[in-house]
């Protein structure tokens, strides 16, 4: 049966591995590094960065121009004229950019908010590769009203930048007719590189939304993102930087927090506390991070989702201690693989875990190794009568560098208990895994291969995961093969593995079980010539394909989805979508709390069809619309999903996101519908001093959330929070609980 359902998955494996094969054979791996070589000369004087670029150290620097274009086309020189330049002196890595527009208008950006998104924003970056080992580097860049934007670059660049990474830097701008000019001075004590090395590789990035034109330096073709440190330039150092000074950052923090609980019969508790993070330059490519009873509250509330599936939603980290270098512990795995998530740290159901300390040293000791070290640990009773105990987290993270741009991984995460300081020899869990990740030096072949071992006190049986992935990507096909193995005691309590859990409605039970699971897709774009030219960008044709099986390979859940996507020159975005899904149920599942039947396990097919249309961004109104319709295990189901939002430039944000579901399904069974609301106004007064109100109203939690954010950066990465939330039961509007929050943290540096 399983071989007869499944003939054209077996078919299309065939066509893609030997499509892969092919392609593997083909591709060369030509270099752009040794063509595009921009010389860097030490200045005699210090730069003032003022966004005047009339200092002795610009007069003699060499000019890189001449950009390419990546969008819309990436076969021209750019319309849009970008020069730039660099220097240096012991302290700083200067940048400067003069970006020419003759194009009438405001620029277009979001808000005045520091970490912008680049592609909707008028802006110029910088991307550094210290190590030549394209694969981590650094990304800094402004927009015209000196807006900064600072992130590290992970896996190559393929996924972007991750902007939650933070330094101290400097930058100017200067607005005047008909061009914008800037500077940065980068401290090299600020970022990560091997001393008395007489090259890196850079690559600059220009973002003109007027001309809708994205362009850099080293050209780097339309299919990937312009960070990708496969394709930058050479930058050539007339002599070599010298390890950078001492480089110790200490990170106080004070916090107050006034609030109420209506369950504790709304007394006024006030809980004052302060502590202390540092970060230390152990040498100019590792970093030792301390942290002594740090403040892991999020001041950012998270962004609440609809969820009708059978298993929790993943939350990314948004912790200041987790970040720098995290791509070595948190990207080990899958999405829905994760043996390490750091989230599952400090916090268990929604409740903050106080954390004594913790210590993580993270960098590189070689051109080709890079480590990773962390141990955190928490406090006993932590949760009132809840009798948890103090728990020890420890990881240790490798990574080597092998052929061009690939690396092989290793990981071991340790979760180990400790009762009132006492060692508690049966609580503990420890995962093990090595992982290859690889990247062809053209960029059109990336894939992830890995085997983790669980050890716990439960079973050694099925207490294993493996999987591969593998993607080839160039401008025309984008061809994919994906496999995941869990099995059910492939426990990860310091990760997220949330597939193998199974809550049994009839029971009542959470059952564990291991699923195997196959992963194709077939897409094809194809560019339109002619009149329709001066309209469509390209339009994307994608069969894709996600089944899951039990261990003996029989089906669980098969969906199959083809996906028409029409990208317009303007930067709209439309998509059609139909797909199938065969569903054999294996637990009772309830859809409603409110009902008290829930469906039995059995084979439910179902069918859906999508229409998503996201509108031109650059314009001060926009709005994305995602409209689905079809049937859904016995009944139907209709979902809206919105967002709206209007720019006043660049001061203000006024937006909303709507998401309604409508679920009917015959009787005995009650029809019912889901709400999920949440406006949101962002205030940008100045580059330092922000107001943001978020109102979430979701209806399948029963939760009505105000949150209020008043932030002020009066010294970089120094900042002033003043935050109030309430939550209301949404069946009666009844408080459960407010509070009001003062937090105080101030960066000094040694």
């Amino acid at each position: 049966m399983f071989v007869k359902m499944n003939l054209r998955k077996l078919f299309l494996f065939a066509v893609i591995f030997s499509s892969l094969a092919f392609v593997w054979k083909n591709i060369s791996a030509q270099t752009i590094q040794e063509k595009y070589l921009l010389h860097i000369h030490k200045t005699s004087s210090p730069i003032v960065i003022d966004g005047v670029l009339n200092d002795d150290g610009w007069k003699n620097a060499e000019v890189a121009n001449n950009f390419f274009e990546v969008l819309p086309y990436d076969t021209s020189f750019s319309k849009t004229e970008t020069e730039c330049r660099v220097a240096y002196d012991e302290k700083y890595f200067y940048v400067s950019a003069v970006c020419y527009d003759k194009i009438e208008g405001e620029y277009i950006t979001q808000s005045l908010k520091r970490d912008f998104s680049f592609p909707i924003t008028d802006a110029f970056a910088v991307v550094l590769d210290p190590y030549l080992d394209q694969t981590n580097g650094f990304n800094f860049g402004v927009n015209p009203y000196n807006v900064q934007r600072e992130g590290s670059v992970d896996n190559g660049g393929a996924f972007g930048v991750t902007t939650d990474w933070n330094c101290k830097w400097f930058s100017a701008t200067i607005r005047n007719k008909e061009k914008w000019t800037c500077e940065f001075a980068i401290p090299f004590n600020s970022i990560r590189y091997k001393p008395n090395s007489d090259k890196w590789f850079i690559n600059f990035i220009r973002n003109d939304l007027k001309r809708n034109e994205l362009s850099t330096w080293a050209p780097v073709p339309r299919t990937y993102n312009p960070s990708s440190l496969a394709f930058t330039g050479t930058l050539m150092w007339d002599s070599p930087p010298v390890k950078a000074g001492t480089n110790i950052s200490l990170i106080p923090y004070a916090i107050t927090s006034i609030g109420t609980v209506s369950s504790d019969g709304n007394k006024v508790s006030i809980k004052p506390n302060a502590g202390l993070d540092a970060k230390v330059g152990v040498s100019s490519s590792l970093n030792l991070d301390v942290t002594a009873n740090p403040d892991f509250s999020q001041v950012e509330v998270d962004a609440q989702q609809t969820n009708l599936t059978r298993y929790n939603i993943f939350y990314p980290e948004k912790r200041n201690f987790f970040i720098e270098n995290s791509d070595l512990f948190g990207q080990f795995g899958f999405r829905q693989i994760r043996p390490f998530f750091s989230r599952q740290i400090g916090l268990s159901n929604g409740n903050v875990i106080p954390i004594q300390g913790g210590l993580r040293l993270s960098g590189k000791f070689s051109p080709k190794d890079r480590i990773g070290i962390m141990t955190i640990q928490t406090a006993d009773d932590s949760i009132g009568s809840s009798g948890i105990i103090g728990q020890n987290y420890s990881v240790i993270a490798y990574q080597r560098k092998i052929f061009a741009r690939s690396n092989i991984a290793f990981l071991a995460v340790n979760r180990q208990g400790f009762d009132h300081f006492e060692y508690d020899r049966k609580n503990f869990n420890r995962v093990g895994g090595l992982q290859y990740n690889l990247a062809s030096a053209s960029n059109k072949v990336v894939g992830v291969f890995f085997f983790m071992y669980s050890n716990n006190n439960v079973s050694s049986f099925l207490s294993y995961s493996h999987a591969a992935f593998l993607l080839y990507n160039d401008s025309k096909w984008a061809l994919e093969y994906n496999h995941e193995y869990v099995g059910k005691n492939f426990l990860a309590d310091v990760g997220f593995t949330p597939r193998i859990y199974n809550y049994d409605a009839s029971t009542q039970k959470v059952i564990r079980d291991s699923y195997w699971r196959l992963e194709p897709s077939v897409a094809r774009k194809f560019y339109p010539g002619g009149t329709l030219k001066s309209m469509i960008n390209n339009f994307k044709v994608e069969f894709y394909s996600s089944d899951y099986f039990k261990d003996n390979y029989s089906p669980t859940e098969l969906f199959n989805q083809v996906n028409l996507q029409i990208n317009f020159q303007s930067s709209a975005i439309l998509e059609l979508m139909v797909d199938k899904t065969d569903l054999n149920l294996q637990y009772a599942t309830s859809l409603n709390p409110k009902d008290t039947l829930y469906f039995l396990p059995g084979k439910y097919s179902y069918t859906n069809s999508t229409f998503n249309f996201k509108s031109n961004l650059r314009k001060v109104f926009n709005y994305t619309v995602n409209l689905q319709y079809g049937s859904f295990y016995n009944g139907e189901k209709v979902t809206l999903n919105s967002t709206i939002t209007y720019r006043f430039q660049p001061f203000a944000n006024l937006s909303a996101a709507f998401s309604y579901n409508r679920l009917n399904f015959p009787e005995p069974f009650l029809d019912f519908e889901l709400f999920l609301i949440g406006p949101k106004l962002e205030f940008t007064f100045t580059n330092n001093f922000f107001l943001t109100t978020f109102l979430q109203y979701n209806t399948q939690i029963e939760n009505f959330n105000i949150n209020c954010r008043l932030q002020w950066r009066f010294k970089p990465l120094s900042d002033l929070y003043i935050v109030y939330s309430d939550n209301y039961d949404t069946n009666n509007f009844g408080n459960k609980n407010r509070a009001l929050v003062l937090k105080f943290n101030y960066w000094f540096s040694i």
